[in-house]
């Protein structure tokens, strides 16, 4: 049998979506949490209905009863410049040198 990846951001296959049902992980939030598959760059907007309708068929659930995950946006958006700036001075744009040990 051949492999079929779902989620190509983190290679989730159509076989780890069995084995984490047959671990009884059959809600889409466990199966993100066990498997990693909506959790990459894509935030499943690539893989979201290929695992949905995975779950559904090994499950035997109807996939209009299968919840997709909750997305989850970050507490507050943070300009990247504000990740590179020297965290001792923040009013220098440089960043932060690592002191030899």
């Amino acid at each position: 049998m051949r492999k079929r990846i779902l989620c190509l951001c983190h290679d989730v296959t159509d076989a780890d979506i069995a084995r984490a049902c047959a671990k009884g992980y059959t809600d889409p939030e466990a199966i993100k949490r066990f498997t990693a598959a909506f959790m990459g760059p894509c935030q499943g907007r690539s893989c979201g209905e290929l695992v949905l309708g995975e779950i559904a068929r090994v499950t035997g659930l109807h996939p209009g009863r299968i919840a997709p995950t909750t997305a989850r946006p970050p507490a507050f958006p943070v300009r990247l410049g504000a990740l590179a700036t020297d965290a001792t001075n923040p009013a220098d744009p440089k960043p932060a040198a690592r002191e030899p040990r």
